[in-house]
């Protein structure tokens, strides 16, 4: 199963990282995520029929950029 770590810049405190943990476990296709607040990473275990790029775009839309840092 495809892993991605992401670098989210605007996850500073526990109600960022609770609201972008919120979003990774909302997406279909996420199975694992999770969120590193002092590093600023979320990780994500998903399938193959949800890319980087649409993870990131769910974020985005909620309000947290998020930089696919692996593929």
């Amino acid at each position: 199963m495809p892993e991605t770590t992401f670098h989210i810049p605007a996850m500073q405190t526990q109600a960022d990282a609770d609201a972008v943990m919120f979003e990774l476990q909302d997406l279909p296709c996420v199975s694992i995520a999770d969120v590193d607040l002092p590093a600023r990473t979320a990780w994500v275990q998903h399938t193959a029929m949800i890319a980087p790029e649409d993870i990131a775009a769910a974020l985005a839309e909620a309000g947290y950029d998020a930089v696919p840092t692996d593929g």
